[in-house]
C-alpha cells in the first residue's frame, strides 16, 4: 500500500526530497492534484523516508 509522507504546493521541494529518497533506495511517486503534489511511499517505507524528512529539515 502506498502511503502519503508529504505534501506541498512547491514541486521544487517534492521533486528534492524525491531525489533525497531515491539517493536511499526508498521507491517514491509524485502525484498532482488541483493544489498540491503528494510524495508516496510504500508502507514499510515510511520509516526511512520520515527519517530523511526531518534530516532533510523541510
Amino acid at each position: 500500500m502506498w502511503t502519503v509522507v508529504y505534501m506541498s504546493k512547491d514541486a521544487e521541494d517534492i521533486y528534492a526530497l524525491r531525489q533525497a529518497l531515491k539517493s536511499i533506495k526508498v521507491i517514491s511517486f509524485v502525484k498532482k492534484s488541483a493544489e498540491f503534489f503528494s510524495l508516496l511511499v510504500p508502507s514499510k517505507e515510511i520509516s526511512l523516508a520520515h527519517k530523511k524528512i526531518i534530516d532533510m529539515e523541510i
